[in-house]
C-alpha cells in the first residue's frame, strides 16, 4: 500500500501530473491543512502529484504542514492571489489545483477534475462549482446546477469558484497567474476566470460528481471582520467593494456576452 507521505516521492522520475497550491493563514480545527494532505493519496487516486504550501504568514507547525510538503513562507500575511502566485511558482505539476486548507477532499476528487482538463481540449479552468455572473456590473448571478450529471460531466460557466480550481499551468502561466491588485483576496478567482474566458478564449466548466465538501464559515468571514496583510488591515467589507470597482475598471467594454449554460462538446 503506498502512503500518502509517499505521494511526493513517486512524482520523482516522471512528470508530475497535479500539484496542489493551498494558501494557509491562520491555524484552526479541521478541516485544515492536515486533514487536506491526509486525503491526497486518495483524492489523486493514482496521479503522480505533490502538495505545495505557501505559509502566509503562519509557521509550519500553526499551519500542521505535512512533512513530505514543499512550501513557501512569508513572514506576515500577503493575501491570496500573491501566496497562490508563490505556490504555483514552486509547484512542478503539469495542471495546478489550487484548494483551500478548509476543504475536504473525496476519493478521486482531483483525479475527476485532471481528467476533464484532459479530455477538454477547450478547458481553461474546471471546479465542482461553477457560476455565472454579471461581469459589466461584477456581480452573482446564479450556481450552475450540476444536480443528478453523470460523475465528470460539465456545464459551461462564467466563474469557477475559488474553494477548489484546476487548471493547466501553460494556461496559468499565459493568464499571468493571480492579478495580485485583488491583494488579500476576494475576486481573484473571477478574474482569473474572465482572463481565461475573454483574453485567451478556454472555456470554464462546473465539473460534476466531485466529492468535495467546503467548510464556508472558515474562508468567509463577515463583512465587518478586519483581514490584515502586509503592513496594513482593512474590513473586508471595504475590500470587496474596492475589488468590485477594480475588476468592472479593468474589464469595461471588453467582457463577452454572458454564458448560456450548455454541455460541453
Amino acid at each position: 500500500m503506498v502512503r500518502v507521505q509517499d505521494v511526493d516521492e513517486r512524482a520523482i522520475g516522471r512528470a508530475t501530473a497535479v500539484s496542489v497550491c493551498v494558501a494557509v493563514w491562520r491555524e484552526h480545527a479541521p478541516p485544515n491543512l492536515a486533514s487536506l494532505g491526509r486525503s491526497l493519496e486518495a483524492a489523486l487516486d493514482g496521479l503522480p502529484g505533490e502538495l505545495v504550501v505557501a505559509l502566509n504568514g503562519v509557521t509550519a507547525e500553526q499551519a500542521q504542514l505535512p512533512t513530505w510538503a514543499r512550501s513557501v513562507a512569508f513572514e506576515v500575511n500577503q493575501g491570496v492571489p500573491r501566496a497562490w502566485n508563490a505556490a504555483a511558482r514552486e509547484a512542478r505539476g503539469d495542471n495546478l489545483c489550487f484548494v483551500n486548507d478548509d476543504v475536504s477532499l473525496g476519493a478521486g476528487a482531483l483525479r475527476i477534475l485532471h481528467d476533464v482538463l484532459a479530455e477538454q481540449p477547450s478547458a481553461g479552468v474546471v471546479g465542482p462549482v461553477g457560476t455565472d455572473w454579471d461581469l459589466e456590473q461584477a456581480r452573482h448571478v446564479s450556481t450552475v446546477d450540476t444536480d443528478g450529471l453523470p460523475r465528470g460531466e460539465v456545464r459551461e460557466c462564467n466563474v469557477v469558484s475559488g474553494f477548489l480550481l484546476a487548471t493547466p499551468r501553460s494556461i496559468f502561466e499565459r493568464a499571468g497567474g493571480f492579478d495580485e491588485a485583488y491583494t488579500p483576496c476576494l475576486f481573484e478567482e473571477v478574474d482569473y476566470s474572465t482572463t481565461v474566458r475573454c483574453k485567451l478564449g478556454y472555456r470554464c466548466f462546473a465539473v460534476a460528481g466531485v466529492p468535495v465538501e467546503h467548510v464556508y464559515e472558515f474562508s468567509h468571514a463577515k463583512p465587518l471582520q478586519r483581514i490584515r496583510f502586509g503592513n496594513r488591515s482593512a474590513l473586508k467589507g471595504w475590500i470587496a467593494k474596492r475589488n468590485r470597482r477594480r475588476f468592472r475598471r479593468k474589464w469595461a467594454g471588453t467582457i463577452s456576452p454572458p454564458v448560456t449554460t450548455t454541455k460541453a462538446g
